[in-house]
């Protein structure tokens, strides 16, 4: 804990208005300041980000980058670290089966304050509503645990036992996590029942997958967990059985063609080819 720069971030604050109910300052083992302010519900809602980023860089001679803001009971946690070397172009495309309103695939992305991205996807058994509740549920509850600082493996056990006990029926989902140090470019995979996550690095594909069982269906469930270290223009690609069900090969053709596109642009592209694929 550095107690010093904790007083000069309290001062800034207060000169800016903003009056945290607890605050502490830490750097970790490889020289990497994270700050985690408390606020009140009314000072929560006062807070502006832009200005928040640039009191702290004043106030400790580094930059910042954009908070992680986390519900709290009776106001807010705010979670800023220093700017990382490598950013993340974060994009989604999503089709429900048939002629169903509601998809059972459900995601969440964010950057949890500690120069970390996080990406989860869930998908929910069976198709329409039930199944969108089931991956919601799985995926939602995930996030929040994650950004409140559980592990993901805590994280994991949570959302099984909620997904045991939500109903008398069988209610099952699959989780997918990636999780991307955006200083050192290292990303971890955490899958339960989940396909594979594909992968370009440097131009060629490769694929991070596991063997694990869903959640819902055992008291006991654990992530498969596997690792690589990612660079610039790099590609992660995080899937539901939907898009591999005809095969993956194809995905790692269109992965290595792939120039210039945005991520939206990318998921609009692979989701759309798989739809077109399906019998």
């Amino acid at each position: 804990y550095d107690a010093q720069s904790a007083a000069r971030i309290d001062a800034a604050l207060r000169a800016a208005g903003i009056i945290p109910m607890d605050l502490s300052c830490s750097v970790d083992r490889f020289g990497r300041m994270t700050a985690e302010i408390r606020l009140d519900a009314e000072g929560g809602e006062r807070v502006n980000r832009a200005i928040l980023m640039r009191e702290l860089s004043r106030a400790c001679g580094r930059d910042f980058d954009v908070p992680c803001v986390t519900e709290i009971a009776g106001g807010k946690l705010l979670t800023i670290s220093e700017k990382a070397a490598l950013c993340v172009d974060f994009g989604a495309a999503q089709y429900a089966c048939g002629d169903n309103r509601l998809c059972g695939d459900a995601y969440e992305y964010f950057a949890d304050g500690k120069g970390r991205s996080v990406m989860i996807l869930s998908d929910g058994m069976g198709q329409g509503g039930r199944a969108a509740v089931d991956g919601a549920m799985a995926s939602g509850l995930m996030a929040r645990l994650v950004k409140a600082g559980f592990g993901f493996d805590c994280a994991l056990n949570i959302v099984n036992s909620a997904m045991l006990f939500k109903s008398g029926d069988e209610s099952l989902a699959t989780v997918d996590v990636a999780c991307i140090d955006l200083f050192d470019g290292r990303a971890e995979f955490f899958k339960a029942g989940a396909p594979a996550t594909i992968l370009r690095r440097g131009g060629k594909v490769s694929c991070a997958e596991g063997a694990s069982l869903p959640a819902g269906i055992l008291k006991e469930v654990s992530f498969d967990h596997s690792s690589a270290t990612l660079s610039r223009g790099d590609i992660v690609l995080m899937v539901s059985d939907g898009v591999v069900a005809d095969g993956m090969d194809w995905i790692g053709v269109e992965l290595e063609v792939w120039k210039n596109g945005t991520a939206s642009q990318l998921a609009e592209h692979i989701a759309d080819y798989a739809r077109r694929r399906r019998q």
